[in-house]
């Protein structure tokens, strides 16, 4: 693919006036394969021109064109474009509020991404399905999607993946209450960050890096910490509360019954001879 292909755009930011010039490129191409009879080149174009009107925030039109990239590719029993084409709906119908939609265009790429094994893609679909349980508070399925996302980074050696997973499931744990889970996530996330804080430093040692930025790494950490010693307060606080409950329920135990009548102080005898 030549550097100004109008398809090599995917991870680009770019400006509305040239996601238009795109676009009018995007067209030819989607013309000349047609004329062509080059099937592959027009399902190419289809969900190039949907990704360029998704980054316009036009997401009718950039359904409509992948909604004919996924009738193409099932045409052509292309299964890769078929996962592509369900992931990039999953995306819209999300993006769009329709929950439900987009699950089952998620659903559909995972069992297409499991069959033809591809790992990478498979990743992200947890993620997004995850995501999208999590909307929903089921935090279960939400829970399984992420460990299943963990396993797929780990046997990827995916370290990125393995931290935000670690994070997704120290923030699910933690929402649902398992705090020492939660704990154990967002340490093991820790180990992780560390871990890439050392490769850091020793890149900017062989560059001899004069940035302004080195520190902005450190950051991150102290958020993880951050957030772990929230945790760890949030037990605390937990603990605290059931013993003053413990507590209070001792205390009812020993509270006196009000209506018992108690012994008369030496006061109150003379008093009561004096009236007799």
């Amino acid at each position: 693919m030549e550097e100004n292909d109008p398809k090599n755009f995917r991870v680009v930011e770019e400006s509305e006036d040239e996601i238009y010039e795109k676009i009018k490129e995007l067209r030819t191409c989607l013309t000349d394969a047609i004329e062509e009879n080059d099937r592959e080149a027009e399902a190419d174009a289809l969900s190039f021109l949907g990704l360029a009107y998704y980054k316009l925030g036009n997401y009718a039109t950039s359904k409509e064109y992948h909604g004919k990239h996924l009738s193409l590719s099932q045409e052509l029993k292309d299964e890769k474009g078929e996962r592509r084409a369900q992931s990039n709906l999953g995306c819209l119908y999300k993006i769009t509020g329709d929950l439900e939609t987009a699950k089952e265009h998620f659903i559909a790429a995972l069992n297409i991404a499991k069959e033809r094994d591809e790992k990478r893609p498979l990743a992200k679909i947890y993620n997004n399905l995850g995501n999208i349980y999590e909307l929903e508070t089921n935090y279960e399925e939400a829970l399984n999607c992420n460990k299943e996302r963990l396993a797929v980074a780990r046997e990827l050696n995916d370290q990125n993946g393995i931290g935000k997973a670690l994070a997704n499931l120290g923030n699910l744990n933690h929402v649902v209450g398992n705090l020492k889970d939660s704990i154990t996530y967002y340490e093991e996330m820790l180990d992780i960050l560390r871990a890439k804080l050392r490769i850091l430093d020793t890149l900017a040692e062989e560059e001899e890096s004069n940035s302004e930025n080195e520190d902005d790494f450190v950051d991150i950490d102290m958020v993880a910490l951050q957030v772990a010693a929230d945790v760890k307060q949030k037990m605390e606080d937990q603990r605290r509360e059931e013993e003053q409950a413990q507590g209070a329920v001792k205390k009812k135990r020993k509270f006196k019954n009000p209506f018992k009548r108690r012994p008369k102080t030496r006061e109150e005898k003379i008093e009561a001879w004096l009236e007799n």
